[in-house]
């Protein structure tokens, strides 16, 4: 059924509802957890200086890293990523580079900073994709 999936994430809590439901359905039928995080810095390109720029890259590996290590071992292969740019465009991008099957985000992502990568850009995810994407419902309980 799936080969490859991307799980995209931001850190957030709703992202790792995404994640899990991804990592649940690679080890069910063997795909391969592609997680990608995007920096964004793209809009206003005076808006970030280069040190917050930097945080930002660091902070994004560090979230890839610890998710790709936590699951190391598992009964799923991860792999892990970190792009730069527009975060559907990227996730885009890397969907076609990695020829997956199925995009996994959640509702929207977190406050903040590492907002700018879910929230609209799942919905244009879910407009533009060509692969199905999965948009995992934010519990509010």
């Amino acid at each position: 059924m799936y080969d490859a999936i991307l799980a995209a994430t931001d850190g957030s809590e709703r992202a790792e509802a995404a994640l899990a439901h991804a990592i649940e359905l690679g080890a069910a039928t063997g795909a391969t957890v592609h997680v990608v995080t995007v920096v964004e810095t793209s809009d206003n390109p005076m808006k970030f200086s280069t040190a917050e720029v930097d945080e930002l890259n660091r902070t994004a590996e560090e979230i890839v890293d610890e998710i790709v290590a936590a699951y190391d071992g598992q009964d799923v292969e991860i792999r892990g990523d970190v792009r730069r740019g527009r975060p559907a465009e990227a996730l885009l991008t890397y969907a076609d580079e990695a020829d997956v099957d199925l995009i996994v985000v959640g509702e929207r992502g977190a406050d903040g900073v590492s907002g700018a990568l879910l929230g609209s850009t799942a919905d244009r995810l879910a407009r533009t994709a060509d692969v199905p994407v999965t948009i995992v419902p934010v519990d509010e309980r």
